[in-house]
């Protein structure tokens, strides 16, 4: 109050005032000094009025000075203070004290604003009073941190709780406050709502992981490239799975260095025209070549990137596995080849039915004439030697018929017991006429052989596809490809490679060509379907598959041995059997002969004089006829008139088994052989199943034509 009254009244009026106040003091002390003691004299009365008027003046004037220099400090401290508290009160962070112990001894309106309590609650509460346990250890650790450091510290987020109860995030910093003698005494610090900020970032982090999530659990693989170094930006999960590298290993890598050669040249051809502004498709396949070596086909998607500018700097890629499509259409297309190679050997098993049928036609004339002429004594020997040869030459033609038929897999297979070394034989006198002369070929056939059981026509397909490929891999330059026959004894150790056969007696047949060999990585996959090495056009791939199947399905087995350069061997080896070989009936001489009647029906007026030659050699009584419903007819007229009826099967008109089958209707005792020069639907079964006494094949010979004719007759 002194100093306020001080400070208003100026120096001066307080300094006269207390001037005044000085000297009346004085006097009236020296006074009453004087009248208690009784001593009032002259000096006195003067030093009382003096000294006080002259010195009290200039000393009293000097504490003023003083004291209003105090006021005015601490009038301006007060303004501090005041505008210290009112921009607290105005910033938008909260600022707050606490003692030691963590109660609020000071804090500003922003912080009850941000906390929602009001003033006066705040004022009472220790910070551990607004957030749970968890928040208030963290917030005592940090305090702590600073009390032992003196160090301030920055940026901790703390979770309050408000008055509605609802949660905040505050980011905080703490100073260590101390007294004049420099001990502490509290924290203080400045506390910023950042609640939606981290609200933010967690729906951030939420969104990042929900794309990482959808990236790497897409169905495609998908990645982004660096345009500029062709890197690898980012990958996903699929996308490491398809090329089997980890993400890091990805990541380090050019996005060229995952494709084929083929490939690689195909992306650089089209991002060389998307750069020059040419118009490039989106999509395209390519081939990526996995870290294990293996291929897998990918239909890719490509965006490219564009910064602000429009320039291109990234292209993202979503990459679709479809090697399994691209194996189905290949699958597709080698079902179509395989159809169109099944039809193509249907059509040539046609064709070698029709010319066996019209060639053995032409055989059984000239078979048929040059046995009649030999049956003649008067010829001489000159010429009967000739006939003979040209007789031979006629069943051999008639022999290399059936090898075309049994190529063309037109008959039936029959296993029966074989010895095989005729087969090779027969093949290889089929061949040296469609090789170079510069081929050599060479026999090794031990004698004896075992027997095995098969289908003649098999053996022979096998034979044909190996040395087909045998000469094919010698070319067209000198070498040597040699066949040999031996028996073989196969221990348990000889099968280990081959599991699905026994140890036993096997015929081993080996097909050896001194060509280029075939390449290491060739040799596990050659007998493959549709695997081939040979130019497109020059070879199916189904050669040694099909020599395998047919190997596999009479228990056999099959291996090669080759060396680059110097040729290859393969071996065939098939289980021996310990039955015999049905002994070939020899020509009985004499010819079987008769007198009975017989009926020759055959479309072919050729055919039918030699039949009729032949049969009245015999002595038989014979009737022609070139048509079916002729025949047919006459048969009717008088069905006792004949004994034994004779007839070809393709026939216009009706064909000769419904022509016996017409005539057995009328009389069915009567005893009927049927010929014929080829037909595939028609066999020695199919007659006996219909009460047909004879089968026989064309070009007929004396010996089977007339042992045919007998046997019915002697069955009727």
């Amino acid at each position: 109050m002194i100093l306020k009254w001080m400070q208003k009244l100026g120096a001066v009026k307080t300094a006269l005032a207390i001037t005044l106040i000085s000297i009346l003091g004085s006097l009236a002390l020296e006074l009453g000094m004087s009248l208690i003691s009784g001593q009032i004299h002259e000096e006195m009365i003067i030093k009382c009025i003096l000294f006080p008027g002259i010195i009290a003046p200039i000393v009293s004037y000097a504490v003023v000075r003083v004291v209003l220099k105090l006021a005015e400090s601490e009038a301006a401290l007060g303004e501090s203070k005041e505008k210290y508290h009112s921009i607290l009160d105005n910033i938008e962070d909260g600022y707050y004290e606490i003692d030691l112990k963590g109660n609020l001894t000071f804090f500003n309106d922003s912080l009850s604003r941000l906390l929602g309590y009001s003033h006066s609650a705040m004022a009472e509460m220790n910070y551990r009073d607004y957030m749970d346990e968890d928040n208030a250890k963290k917030v005592y650790q940090t305090f702590n941190q600073v009390y032992e450091t003196g160090k301030p510290a920055r940026g901790f987020d703390w979770e309050f709780i408000k008055v509605d109860g609802s949660k905040r995030h505050l980011d905080a910093s703490v100073t260590l406050m101390k007294d004049a003698g420099g001990n502490p005494i509290g924290f203080c610090g400045i506390a910023r709502d950042i609640t939606q900020r981290k609200q933010s970032e967690i729906a951030l982090r939420e969104s990042e992981a929900k794309y990482r999530q959808l990236l790497n659990h897409a169905p495609s693989g998908i990645y982004e490239i660096d345009l500029a170094q062709g890197k690898f930006v980012s990958v996903n999960d699929v996308m490491c799975e398809y090329s089997g590298y980890t993400r890091q290993e990805l990541l380090s890598m050019n996005a060229l260095d995952i494709l084929t050669e083929e490939s690689r040249k195909k992306s650089i051809e089209r991002t060389t025209k998307f750069l020059r502004g040419q118009n490039v498709l989106a999509t395209a396949e390519y081939k990526i070549k996995a870290k294990n070596g293996r291929e897998i086909w990918a239909l890719l998607n490509s965006k490219f990137i564009h910064d602000p500018e429009g320039r291109p700097t990234g292209v993202l890629v979503v990459a679709h596995d479809i090697t399994e499509q691209k194996q189905a259409e290949e699958e597709k297309k080698n079902l179509e080849y395989q159809l169109q190679q099944a039809q193509k050997m249907e059509a040539i098993g046609t064709l070698a039915g029709g010319i066996a049928h019209d060639f053995n036609n032409i055989l059984s004339v000239i078979i048929g004439y040059t046995e009649l002429i030999l049956m003649n004594a008067n010829v001489d020997s000159e010429v009967q030697q000739n006939l003979k040869e040209i007789f031979n030459a006629s069943k051999h033609a008639r022999d290399m018929v059936k090898q075309i038929l049994a190529f063309s897999r037109q008959n039936k297979q029959e296993r029966k017991p074989i010895q095989v070394a005729h087969i090779v034989k027969e093949a290889l006198k089929m061949l040296r006429a469609s090789l170079p002369a510069t081929i050599s070929i060479q026999q090794k056939i031990e004698t004896n052989t075992g027997i095995i059981e098969a289908d003649p026509s098999q053996i022979h397909q096998v034979l044909m596809n190996l040395c087909t490929n045998a000469a094919h891999a010698i070319d067209e330059k000198d070498g040597v490809l040699e066949i040999s026959l031996a028996n073989v004894e196969l221990d348990q150790n000889a099968v280990a490679k081959s599991p699905h056969i026994r140890p036993g007696s096997y015929l081993q047949i080996s097909v050896r060509d001194t060509g280029g060999g075939i390449q290491p990585d060739a040799l596990q996959q050659i007998f493959n379907p549709y695997f081939t090495t040979k130019e497109k056009g020059e070879g199916t791939g189904l050669g040694l598959a099909v020599v395998q199947g047919i190997v596999k399905s009479l228990k056999g087995a099959v291996t090669v041995d080759s060396e680059v350069g110097k040729g290859s061997t393969f071996h065939v080896y098939l289980p021996t059997i310990k039955r015999k070989l049905a002994e070939e009936e020899e020509i009985p001489r004499p010819l079987p002969m008769g007198y009975e009647r017989i009926l020759l029906i055959d479309d072919e007026q050729p055919l039918v004089e030699i039949g009729k030659q032949m049969l009245e050699r015999l002595g038989y009584k014979v009737h022609t006829r070139t048509n079916s419903i002729e025949a047919l007819k006459l048969f009717r007229a008088d069905p006792n008139r004949f004994d034994l009826v004779i007839t070809d099967i393709v026939m216009p008109n009706m064909t000769g088994d419904k022509l016996a089958n017409k005539m057995m209707g009328i009389r069915p005792d009567i005893p009927i052989v049927l010929c014929t020069g080829y037909s595939e639907k028609f066999t020695r079964r199919h007659a006996s199943e219909r009460g047909i006494q004879s089968f026989l094949m064309k070009p007929l010979v004396m010996q089977d034509l007339a042992s045919a004719v007998r046997q019915a007759l002697s069955a009727n």
